[in-house]
C-alpha cells in the first residue's frame, strides 16, 4: 500500500504556505486517492479523476495491481485518462476485453477488490447520490454501474473535490449504497455482498468510516492543515463531525506521483480546473479553430500515449 505519512514539524510555517499553493485541488484528490490500494489488487476505475487517481496507483505505489474498466478491458496499463466508460484506449495492452454485462458479473461474483467512484451527494454513513436533487430540481447522470460497484465491490475510495454542499444529513436518493442506517448488519440483510465504502479521498483530508458506528470521520490531513482548517472543514458538515484521535498527516504529492499524473492527463483535462489553462484552451485562444488546431491536439495525445506505451512495454 502507498500510504505516506510525516510530521508538520517536518515542514517551516513558511514553506507550508509555499507547498499548499504548489498543487492544484485535484492533483492533491488523486494523490490522496492513489495511496488507498494493495499490491496486486483487482481495481475497478472510473472516469476522470477516479481513473487517474487508479493510473497513479498502478504506475507509483502498486504495480502489480489489475485495473479494469466498465466496459469491459481487464488488465489494462491505462495510457491515458479514461474520458468515457467505452473509452478504447483501455484496450491499449490490456489482457483482455469483455462485454460490459460480464464485467459486472464478475464484479457481482466477487472479483473486484477496491472501486473508486465519485458522488454528488453522500451522507455520514456514505449512502451517495448522483441522480438528482429535490430542492434544486437538478437531475445528473444517475448510477452508470456506480450502483452495482457500490454494492458488490470488495470496497470502495470515493475521490472527489472538497465542496460544503456534498455532505448531508439525508442523500436526496441512494444511487451507490454505503452503510444504510449504520446499524452493524445494514449491508447485509440488504444482500449486499461489497464491504462498503472504505475512504473518501479530497483535497481537505481523507476521511474513513469508524469500524463499529460506520460513521464518517477525519483521518488525515496535509501538513498545512492547522486547527483553524481543520475546524472549518468540520462545520463543513451538517453533523457532529468526529476527528481521528491520532490524525495522520499526510505527505503532499510526491514529483513521482505528479509525473504520473501529467502524463496521463496530458492535456489537463482534469488536473486543470479552468479550460483556459489547459492546452485546448490555448489553442482555442490562439484563434486555431481549425484543423490545424484539432491536428495540435491530437499531436498532443499522440505523443503521451507513446511516452507512456514505451513505459510500460
Amino acid at each position: 500500500m502507498g500510504h505516506l505519512y510525516t510530521t508538520r514539524e517536518k515542514y517551516a510555517p513558511e514553506q507550508l504556505d509555499e507547498i499548499k499553493r504548489k498543487y492544484t485541488p485535484p492533483e492533491l484528490v488523486c494523490c490522496a486517492g492513489s495511496r488507498e490500494i494493495i499490491d496486486r489488487e483487482v481495481v475497478f476505475v472510473g472516469i476522470g479523476i477516479s481513473d487517474l487517481a487508479g493510473a497513479v496507483a498502478k504506475l507509483v505505489h502498486t504495480p502489480n495491481v489489475i485495473l479494469v474498466a466498465e466496459a469491459g478491458y481487464i488488465g489494462f496499463p491505462s495510457v491515458a485518462v479514461l474520458i468515457s466508460p467505452a473509452d478504447n484506449s483501455a484496450g491499449a495492452m490490456a489482457m483482455c476485453h469483455q462485454s460490459l454485462p460480464e464485467m459486472f458479473l464478475d464484479q457481482q461474483s466477487g472479483f473486484v477488490d477496491v472501486a473508486y467512484l465519485g458522488f454528488a451527494q453522500m451522507d455520514k454513513y456514505g449512502n451517495v447520490n448522483v441522480s438528482y436533487i429535490t430542492g434544486q430540481q437538478v437531475k445528473m447522470n444517475g448510477s452508470g454501474g456506480g450502483g452495482d460497484t457500490a454494492s458488490s465491490a470488495g470496497r470502495v475510495v470515493y475521490t472527489v473535490e472538497f465542496n460544503p454542499r456534498q455532505w448531508v444529513k439525508k442523500v436526496d436518493y441512494i444511487t451507490e449504497p454505503g452503510f444504510l442506517d449504520g446499524s452493524r448488519d445494514a449491508r447485509k440483510k440488504a444482500n449486499l455482498v461489497g464491504g462498503g465504502p472504505s475512504a473518501v479521498a479530497t483535497n481537505r483530508g481523507v476521511f474513513r468510516f469508524d469500524a463499529e458506528t460506520h460513521e464518517l470521520y477525519l483521518a488525515e490531513v496535509f501538513p498545512w492543515q492547522d486547527e483553524e482548517d481543520i475546524e472549518e472543514v468540520r462545520k463543513s458538515f451538517p453533523w457532529d463531525l468526529k476527528v481521528a484521535e491520532e490524525l495522520k498527516i499526510m505527505e503532499p504529492p510526491t514529483e513521482r506521483e505528479l509525473w504520473a499524473l501529467r502524463l496521463m492527463d496530458s492535456t489537463s483535462n482534469y488536473i486543470l480546473a479552468s479550460v483556459m489553462d489547459r492546452p485546448i484552451g490555448k489553442i482555442i485562444l490562439a484563434g486555431k479553430l481549425n484543423l490545424e488546431g484539432y491536428d495540435e491536439y491530437l499531436g498532443m495525445q499522440e505523443k503521451a500515449i507513446r511516452e507512456i506505451l514505451e513505459f510500460v512495454s
